[in-house]
């Protein structure tokens, strides 16, 4: 009996647990098909193309491009392995960074949300 109830009591907490993981609250897809990085921004903003092109360099290493809404505003983000400053590829809609804008790195990660991710991949 007590068994089946330490069984059961594990189960509820795997399940609580996992319902977490798999949530999608924190991503808005129609935000990324209305703000400033709709439609293909790696392929239509200049400076995007640019930074694309730094990171696709080989052995460049892993690379992710995320768009996140922080404070109702939307950010670009080049996430790499073997990034030293990872708050300088932090862009807003006009291309300025994280560090520029004056936003604390670990404030602006604390308080965004995902909205898309456009790319991911190793070079």
């Amino acid at each position: 009996m007590k068994k089946s109830i330490l069984v059961f009591a594990l189960a509820i907490v795997v399940i609580s647990t996992a319902e977490k993981c798999g949530s999608n609250s924190d991503v808005n897809p129609e935000t990324a098909t209305t703000g400033c990085f709709a439609g293909s921004p790696l392929e239509s903003i200049s400076w995007a193309k640019d930074q694309l092109a730094f990171f696709q360099q080989p052995k460049s290493g892993p690379l992710q491009v995320i768009i996140y809404s922080y404070k109702n505003e939307d950010f670009l983000a080049f996430e790499g392995g073997f990034v030293s400053s990872p708050m300088s590829y932090i862009f807003d809609c006009s291309g300025i960074t994280l560090s520029k804008r004056g936003i604390n790195y670990n404030e602006f990660y604390n308080n965004n949300k995902k909205v898309k991710t456009l790319l991911q991949g190793t070079y």
